[in-house]
């Protein structure tokens, strides 16, 4: 945004405008060009609190631009200049230098931003031309003048009007003469610094009043007095208005403020209340989901519990009845087997008594009875195989190193039968029996405290 030329109000109005739209963007860079546009616009009016304020700003905000991005550094090379030049308006030359070596940030800046030092050399060379450093301050504003002669830069007036002043301290008259008259050309073509033609043309007043060319004198005073009182009317006339214009131009930003604070409280209320709303609704609907799937997980695991029990109960009866079921043929097989026994002891009796006394029937009969005897214990021993084929399934995994032989004679321990018993049955002597019982124990690997029958009646 451009000072409209002449028009302070409308160039005031659109700073302030311009600053509010940079700070509701944020575009820093604009932010500071803006507070350096309003601090020169209040110098005018020599409103000093509001040029240090806006100058102050605009080297904050340039400075945060600069940390930012080291590559960024014009900006801050600005800041320091403006407010250089108003410290050596302000005649504090000393602090003015220093806001001057300031635009030295680092070693690149002279390469990259040539174009800037010929200013601050030029601002150097005015400051050594106060200080009374009369040769520092024409090798400075040489250097400035050589540098921008060929160049579309304002501030050459600038250089101009300070050489010749520096050649009217040094008493060339002439030289001050020219110089004077090349900056109030470059104000008449170029339209530079016209804000400084009043000063220009005193200036030259004072050269002719020293040539004791007082008509000339005259008329360049009398020039410069109609320029200064037609600048100072229009900057009168327009001081009012500026403080209007910045009056109401702070009410409104201080209303749009506190409307956008409201605002701002509104929204945030709002959005306070959605989210105890969201986790309200969160909550309840993983309160439904945990609850329902509490619920499922109960109902399967009390299905699952009562198929459970029921399969427990099922297998725990049908083994109940299938134990019964084996002890009550075990017990049959037992009468049956004692039975057999105490018969053949009978027929035996029996048989000795006819061997006696008819040696002929005997003979017959003894091997009829042998015969039918035998075919009584094979039925009798597939019936008990029958009966008891888990304890041999059991017997077996446990010992597999184990005979037919000795697993039946396992088997007929578990029914508690005697050594005699046993040895009818298996159809052996009594003192087979006690060998067969030892091979057992140890094939079993019974220790000789441990007994053979209390291990078999728990498989």
């Amino acid at each position: 945004m451009r000072l409209v030329r002449g028009n302070y109000s409308l160039s005031f109005d659109h700073s302030w405008e311009g600053l509010y739209l940079a700070n509701k963007s944020k575009n820093n860079i604009q932010q500071a060009q803006l507070h350096i546009r309003l601090a020169r616009l209040y110098d005018m009016f020599s409103m000093d609190d509001e040029v240090y304020s806006h100058l102050s700003d605009a080297l904050e905000i340039s400075k945060d631009i600069y940390f930012q991005n080291e590559e960024a550094v014009e900006q801050l090379i600005a800041s320091y200049m403006n407010l250089a030049v108003k410290e050596r308006k302000s005649g504090n030359y000393k602090v003015a230098l220093k806001y001057l070596d300031s635009c030295l940030v680092n070693e690149r800046v002279v390469e990259r931003n040539q174009v800037e030092m010929p200013f601050i050399n030029a601002e150097r060379g005015y400051i050594m031309l106060q200080l009374g450093a009369l040769k520092k301050a024409d090798n400075y504003l040489q250097s400035s003048r050589r540098f921008t002669d060929d160049k579309d830069v304002t501030y050459r007036t600038n250089i101009n009007m300070y050489l010749g002043e520096l050649k009217l301290k040094k008493k060339e008259l002439d030289s001050a003469i020219y110089y004077y008259n090349e900056g109030l050309n470059l104000i008449k073509t170029k339209k530079y610094r016209s804000d400084l033609m009043p000063e220009i043309l005193s200036k030259l007043s004072e050269v002719y009043k020293t040539k004791q060319k007082t008509v000339s004198a005259y008329n360049y005073l009398e020039q410069s007095q109609k320029v200064a009182d037609s600048m100072l009317q229009l900057r009168n006339k327009t001081n009012g208005e500026l403080f209007e214009i910045k009056d109401s131009y702070l009410k409104s930003i201080s209303q749009k403020n506190e409307q956008l604070a409201e605002q701002k409280l509104v929204i945030a209320e709002n959005k306070q209340v959605q989210f105890r709303l969201k986790i309200i609704l969160a909550f309840a609907v993983l309160l439904v989901v945990v609850i329902s799937v509490i619920y499922r997980m109960r109902s399967k695991l009390k299905r699952t519990l009562m198929a459970k029990r029921e399969t427990e109960m099922e297998s725990q009866l049908k083994e109940e009845q299938n134990k019964a079921k084996i002890e009550s043929k075990s017990k049959e097989l037992t009468s049956y087997a004692l039975q057999l026994i105490d018969k053949e002891k009978d027929i035996d009796e029996l048989l000795d008594v006819l061997k006696n006394e008819s040696p002929a029937s005997y003979k017959s009969l003894n091997y009829k009875y042998k015969k039918g005897a035998k075919d009584l214990w094979d039925s009798f021993n597939l019936r008990f195989t029958e009966v008891n084929d888990q304890f041999y399934t059991q017997l077996k995994a446990k010992h597999p190193d184990l005979s037919i032989t000795e697993r039946k004679h396992c088997a007929l321990i578990k029914l508690k039968f005697g050594t005699k018993e046993m040895a009818r049955i298996l159809n052996i002597e009594p003192h087979s029996v006690h060998i067969s019982r030892s091979r057992i124990r140890k094939k079993i690997g019974l220790r000789r405290s441990d007994r053979l029958e209390d291990y078999i009646a728990n498989i």
